[in-house]
C-alpha cells in the first residue's frame, strides 16, 4: 500500500507539473500572439498613409512599383493578423478569382528589384539572376478562387516558392523554369531550378519528418514556413522533389480550382 501510495503520489506530482508546462506555454503562445498583433496594428497605420499617398501619384512607373510593394505589406500584414484570430473570425463566402500566371510573373520582377534581399554570397551570381530569363509554360486557364478574406496566401505561397527556386540556382549559370497547368478540378504548378536540396530539407518540407533542418539559410527556413503554415490551413498539395542525379529541384503545388476556408 505505501509503495502505490508513493507511485501515486510521483504520478500525481509529474502531471501537475506537466499542467504547469502547459500552461506556461500557452502564455508565452498568447503573449507573442498580442505582440504580432500590436506589431501588425501599427504597421498597418504607417502603411495605410503611405498608401494613400503613393496612390495620388501613381501615373509615375517608380511610383507604381513603390506602391505596389507597399499595397503588398498591408495586404500581408492584414493576413497575417487573419491568421492569428482565425478561430475568433467569420469568413465570408464571397470568393475572389486569382490568376495564378499573372502573379508569378509579378513575384518575379519584384525579387529581381530586391535581388539584395536573396544575400547571395557572390555578386557574379546576383548579377546572372538578374540577367536570367525565367520562361513559364502555361497550359490552359490557370485561375482558382478563394475565399476573399484569404486570397494574399495565395500570393504569399507563390512569393516564397519563387523566391526560394531564384535564390537556390547554380553560381556559374542559374537557371529556373515555370509551368502551368490548368485542369477542370485544378492548377498544377511546377518551379524548377538547378541546384538540388538536401534530401533532410526536402523531408522536412514533404511532412516525413518533423526536424527541421539545419544547414539551410535562415530566410529560406522562414519562407518555407509560412508556405507550410498555408499549405497545411487551406489543405492545398505542395511537395519539394529534388533529382540529385541532374542537380535539380522541382517544387510542386497542386491548387483546387475553388478554395473554400473551413474552420475545422
Amino acid at each position: 500500500m505505501e509503495e502505490y501510495a508513493n507511485y501515486k503520489q510521483i504520478s500525481e506530482q509529474k502531471n501537475y507539473n506537466q499542467l504547469i508546462k502547459e500552461k506556461e506555454f500557452i502564455a508565452k503562445i498568447e503573449a507573442w500572439q498580442r505582440i504580432v498583433d500590436e506589431m501588425a496594428h501599427s504597421i498597418n497605420t504607417d502603411v495605410y498613409i503611405a498608401v494613400s499617398n503613393l496612390e495620388k501619384h501613381r501615373d509615375l512607373p517608380k511610383i507604381q512599383k513603390a506602391f505596389y510593394h507597399t499595397k503588398q505589406i498591408r495586404d500581408l500584414t492584414n493576413l497575417l493578423m487573419w491568421y492569428i484570430k482565425r478561430n475568433e473570425l467569420d469568413i465570408s463566402g464571397e470568393m475572389k478569382e486569382i490568376n495564378i500566371e499573372e502573379i508569378i510573373k509579378l513575384q518575379i520582377e519584384a525579387v529581381k528589384e530586391g535581388i539584395s534581399t536573396l544575400r547571395l554570397s557572390a555578386d557574379e551570381h546576383q548579377d546572372r539572376i538578374l540577367q536570367m530569363e525565367i520562361p513559364i509554360e502555361v497550359k490552359r486557364i490557370c485561375s482558382v478562387t478563394i475565399n476573399k478574406e484569404i486570397a494574399d496566401s495565395i500570393v504569399l505561397i507563390l512569393k516564397d516558392i519563387i523566391r526560394n527556386a531564384i535564390k537556390n540556382t547554380k553560381q556559374e549559370g542559374p537557371e529556373v523554369k515555370v509551368r502551368l497547368n490548368g485542369t477542370d478540378t485544378e492548377v498544377i504548378v511546377e518551379v524548377w531550378n538547378n541546384e538540388a536540396i538536401s534530401e533532410d530539407y526536402a523531408k522536412w518540407f514533404n511532412n516525413e519528418t518533423t526536424n527541421e533542418p539545419e544547414n539551410i539559410s535562415k530566410s529560406s527556413k522562414v519562407g518555407l514556413r509560412v508556405i507550410k503554415m498555408w499549405i497545411d490551413l487551406l489543405k492545398i498539395k505542395a511537395t519539394l522533389i529534388p533529382d540529385y542525379q541532374n542537380n535539380s529541384t522541382t517544387a510542386q503545388i497542386i491548387f483546387p480550382k475553388e478554395i473554400r476556408y473551413a474552420k475545422d
